[in-house]
């Protein structure tokens, strides 16, 4: 009985040991298999491509004036080495100047526009690509200045778009910048605004 009790106890350590070592073999190989899908050799981050432009302008007259500034971020997955889709987002902060034409006498805004759609790519060539996008845009379309609360208030609207069109990026090495002109099928005809839509910005791993 007392010979029994040691081997039993040996034995009982010696399966769990073997246990552990099993279940630490199949650990090791599912999160090899996980960091080889995610990782750089050879899939999911690896056919990711980053881009993005940038708006930078002003405008004024004797009465107002505009200063825009924004970004728009976009990231594409290669589905073929030719054809990628993904997410873009755009914002755009104004700041808008104006004599309001009472005694307050120049008066400022701070406005935000923003948009957020999905595109698709297909490089014809090594440099030239066509381009596809839908999503919409929230916009200030127009502004009221209230003497009361000494503010302006804001008019939005949310319009939805859709873009064809093309570009060319240098596509050399990782980092390069690209221009590219796309037309709006979804213009509104009482719009004032043209719709021809020319972009530009840089891209990493296109």
């Amino acid at each position: 009985m007392k010979r029994i009790l040691p081997l039993s106890l040996l034995t009982l350590a010696l399966l769990l040991a073997f246990q552990v070592d099993g279940y630490s073999q199949r650990s090791k190989k599912k999160k090899s298999e996980t960091d080889k899908y995610f990782d750089e050799s050879g899939s999911f981050a690896s056919r990711l491509w980053y881009g993005g432009g940038f708006t930078l302008g002003f405008s004024g007259n004797s009465f107002e004036s505009i200063f825009q500034l924004g970004i728009s971020p976009m990231v594409g997955y290669k589905i073929t080495e030719e054809f990628s889709v993904g997410p873009r987002a755009s914002l755009v902060y104004i700041l808008y100047r104006a004599e309001t034409g009472t005694i307050n006498g120049v008066e400022s805004a701070n406005l935000f526009n923003y948009g957020l759609g999905a595109f698709t790519r297909f490089k014809i060539a090594r440099t030239i690509f066509a381009h596809a996008e839908y999503g919409f845009d929230n916009e200030v379309s127009t502004l009221t200045y209230n003497p009361t609360s000494r503010d302006w208030e804001a008019n939005r609207r949310l319009t939805n778009n859709a873009f064809i069109g093309g570009g060319y990026n240098d596509g050399n090495g990782v980092w390069g910048y690209e221009i590219y002109l796309l037309y709006n099928l979804l213009q509104e005809e009482n719009s004032l605004d043209l719709p021809f839509d020319i972009r530009l910005g840089f891209t990493y791993n296109f």
